[in-house]
């Protein structure tokens, strides 16, 4: 289980906790902005590397831990950057990169894909970013600090924490049935799929039942932690924004 909570526990466990969640927003949302406004080279590549440099230097973040929460987003945007590139169907061009049966592609095709997929991965490093330096829990309270409806915010912390009570049943479901048959087959995958919604269903009941025992009305609020400004982190973010953008702009003048 530990592999499926790393992203969890360095947001919990990094030097940028003690940075004010608006902060980290500006610098992720800078950096995600210009990832997809940017051309591949160099707004792409170099919005990529800040995030890495960043996430992996003063951070903090284990580069496995930044790995292992890539590897999925990276398998679907690999997917996703092939089929921009290669076209079914319709007739090649007369440059085409090759052309087999229905399948085709060209230049221009090409670089739609790699616009794509490098957009994709350098945006997505910009979220990870924020996701592996701000706990859901900081992220929520600086959204209902911004005036977000208190419903809105509480389903949102009650459906992230539910996550893990699921994660852990079905870690421990999981074992039980290894322990017990070896191996897990189609027939105890379907068992362990009904255990685990029952279980899910016990745990949502325990849970509204102690918060009616606790006089909820409709709100959890959670006291926020005092976090002072730090002009320094948000100069410095504006300054790699920036230097990305002065890159851009470099490129595109010559």
């Amino acid at each position: 289980m530990a592999h499926l909570t790393a992203l969890d526990d360095a947001a919990w466990q990094g030097p940028w906790r003690a940075v004010r969640v608006g902060e980290k927003v500006v610098l992720s949302v800078g950096l995600l902005v210009t990832a997809l406004v940017s051309p591949p080279w160099p707004g792409c590549v170099l919005v990529a590397i800040a995030c890495v440099a960043l996430t992996c230097g003063p951070a903090r973040i284990p580069p496995r831990t930044l790995a292992i929460a890539m590897a999925p987003a990276l398998t679907f945007l690999v997917i996703g950057g092939v089929t921009v590139a290669v076209v079914l169907g319709g007739t090649p061009t007369p440059n085409a990169f090759f052309a087999w049966g229905p399948l085709w592609a060209d230049p221009a095709t090409v670089s739609k894909g790699v616009t794509a997929f490098s957009r994709g991965v350098s945006g997505t490093l910009s979220v990870m970013l924020l996701a592996t330096t701000t706990p859901m829990v900081d992220l929520l309270t600086w959204l209902r600090s911004l005036g977000m409806p208190s419903p809105l915010v509480d389903i949102a912390s009650l459906t992230y924490r539910l996550l893990f009570v699921l994660l852990s049943s079905a870690l421990a479901i999981h074992a039980a049935q290894t322990a017990r048959l070896g191996r897990i087959s189609v027939a105890t995958a379907a068992s362990a799929t009904g255990s685990l919604l029952i279980r899910s269903w016990a745990h949502a009941a325990r849970l509204q039942a102690g918060l009616e025992g606790r006089g909820y009305t409709g709100d959890l609020p959670t006291l926020p932690r005092a976090r002072s400004a730090s002009p320094a982190f948000l100069a410095t973010a504006l300054a790699v924004v920036g230097a990305v953008w002065a890159a851009n702009l470099a490129v595109i003048l010559t």
